[in-house]
């Protein structure tokens, strides 16, 4: 009587598998004959670590909307001429701004929900801090500042297209401090020494800070025979100290993800936005110097266009490791359990010794 029942059950139990949720909680869920919900695909970027085709086509097609939306809305940029032009212009700056935007908020929400850090290197936040603190300071006063933009109309013959939008200023000071939250969230879930980074990343961050104060000291000091230089040039500095940090942020997390082989604790949702972002951003500084026919924009800019090309050459490394080379290390196990064997074998040895 029974046995009808039994074999729906046992189709049920073929069709289904027991995913790991964020934080490692569990549900069934059904694989086969049913699809995800819209919701979960909408919210892909903020739920998914698996970084799955559907999510990402959904995801980046929310992104997407939202940036054409705030690009249509938004003031555009008057120096460009052309209107139509203007409108995508600033359609695109919003589609990265978008991206890069919200490629921070994946990690930050996978650390809040493991109550861990382990699997993201504390050397590339902290270079990140760093870096993005002298990116915001570089848009906001070539944005904002008079003085600078004179500056720039004397030193590119009177050209008025510094190649820093709005969106770029926002997408900078937003980026500096969801890029703190980051860092301060690896001290608060794995202690104060978590923070503590390797030998030559410190120098390379002393050094670094170094040469900015002694550079803006120098400035002040010679600010009227401009012996040194001029607070353009300051800015430029900047952005060539945040052109170094992209180039050499990503070594730290490429390499632990390849000691470890795998990719778990690193979301791949932060490469996958940071990549869109990267090359959205390089579209809109070239196309704007080819509408403009003034490619001032691009060689006085250097910074954002050096900044989204070299984003994309290592996001294209992390995409292998996280689907080609390590994609069993990246499901949704917790990273706990890995730092919990290897604090196992440790204490073994430990244990070997006294013997």
């Amino acid at each position: 009587m029974d046995s009808a029942p039994r074999r729906r059950d046992a189709a049920v139990e073929e069709d289904t598998v027991e995913t790991p949720l964020l934080g490692g909680e569990h549900q069934e869920q059904v694989i086969e004959g049913r699809r995800q919900p819209i919701w979960k695909l909408v919210l892909s970027p903020f739920i998914d670590e698996t970084g799955s085709g559907s999510g990402v086509l959904v995801g980046l097609l929310m992104l997407a909307l939202v940036g054409t939306a705030l690009g249509l809305i938004l003031p555009q940029d008057q120096k460009i001429p052309s209107a139509w032009y203007r409108a995508l212009s600033n359609v695109i700056g919003y589609w990265y701004f978008s991206c890069w935007s919200v490629s921070f908020y994946p990690q930050v929400l996978s650390n809040m929900s493991r109550k861990t850090t382990k699997g993201l290197s504390a050397d590339f936040c902290a270079l990140n801090v760093i870096g993005f603190a002298c990116y915001s300071v570089y848009n906001v006063l070539l944005f904002y500042s008079s003085e600078i933009q004179q500056l720039y109309r004397e030193r590119h013959s009177g050209s008025e297209n510094t190649g820093v939008e709005g969106n770029d200023v926002a997408f900078a000071v937003h980026a500096f401090v969801l890029s703190l939250i980051t860092l301060l969230q690896i001290g608060y879930y794995d202690g104060i020494s978590a923070l503590q980074p390797k030998r030559i990343i410190g120098l390379i961050m002393i050094g670094i800070l170094f040469s900015i104060s002694t550079y803006a000291v120098l400035i002040m000091a010679f600010e009227k025979k401009k012996r040194f230089g001029s607070w353009l040039d300051f800015l430029y500095f900047l952005g060539y100290i945040k052109i170094f940090i992209s180039f050499i942020k990503y070594i730290p997390q490429v390499v632990l993800n390849y000691s470890r082989k795998s990719t778990k604790g690193w979301s791949i949702w932060n490469i996958l936005l940071d990549f869109s972002g990267g090359a959205l951003s390089d579209l809109q500084l070239i196309l704007d110097c080819a509408n403009m026919g003034d490619w001032t924009g691009l060689t006085g800019n250097l910074a954002k266009f050096g900044l989204g090309s070299i984003s994309i050459v290592f996001d294209i490394i992390f995409m292998l490791q996280h689907y080609v080379l390590y994609p069993g290390g990246s499901n949704s196990e917790t990273v706990a359990s890995d730092n919990d064997i290897c604090d196992t074998i440790e204490d073994n040895e430990e244990s070997k010794d006294d013997t």
